[in-house]
């Protein structure tokens, strides 16, 4: 069997520094830089291991840095069928990518955060495990199937259909558990749910759920 393979992508919207995510950036086996989100680099003092994109959002001095301490760099044109992040998603699951923690990948504009979220419901991506640092909170991409988590005593936790239905939902270790319910797309039923152990399960069958995680008690 593989060993598990950390990956860190760095992309252009706001960063929200945050312990797990300094964790996560000390932690990772392998970091890539999406254009503009190598900006990042500078306040978690990383340098990646490849930098992705059209490099039209990247400044001309960082660009540079990189060039000059041998990062790699996979340069597409600017009119493109892909986004920057999806290229650098794919480029992550090519080299054997298990579980993707991204980090700036919310915030500026709503088309592009809006467009991120839903690029990892794609149904290519069931297999990788996804992880989001936004402001206070951490989101988890859940396709079908059984999920753990570590949590706090008291977070909030709020449950949302990204694709379809939410089928068959069982929740434990939360404050208002489910028993194979369903959750309908657009339903409001799954926000803010509370966390009363530090060990939470989330388990279906149907549909793609996000999950938000709530990093202030």
């Amino acid at each position: 069997m593989n060993k598990p393979m950390d990956v860190l992508i760095l992309v252009n919207g706001d960063l929200h520094l945050s312990p797990q995510l300094l964790q996560q950036s000390k932690n990772a086996d392998y970091i890539i830089a999406a254009d503009g989100g190598a900006k990042h680099c500078v306040p978690l003092q990383l340098t990646p291991d490849i930098l992705i994109g059209d490099l039209d959002s990247i400044s001309g001095p960082l660009l540079k840095e990189f060039q000059n301490a041998g990062v790699e760099i996979q340069q597409y044109p600017v009119r493109k069928n892909a986004t920057d992040l999806e290229l650098a998603i794919d480029h992550a699951i090519a080299i054997g990518a298990t579980k993707i923690f991204f980090a700036g990948m919310l915030g500026g504009r709503w088309d592009m955060s809006l467009a991120n979220i839903f690029l990892l419901a794609h149904d290519k991506y069931k297999d990788i495990r996804f992880l989001l640092s936004g402001d206070n909170c951490v989101m988890h991409i859940l396709h079908p199937g059984t999920h753990a988590l570590t949590t706090q005593i008291g977070q909030r936790v709020s449950l949302l259909p990204l694709k379809g239905n939410g089928e068959n939902i069982s929740l434990t270790g939360f404050e208002y558990p489910l028993d194979q319910q369903t959750i309908p797309f657009g339903s409001s039923i799954g926000v803010s749910n509370v966390t009363v152990g530090t060990k939470v399960q989330i388990e279906h069958t149907g549909g793609i759920l996000l999950l938000v995680l709530s990093t202030c008690l």
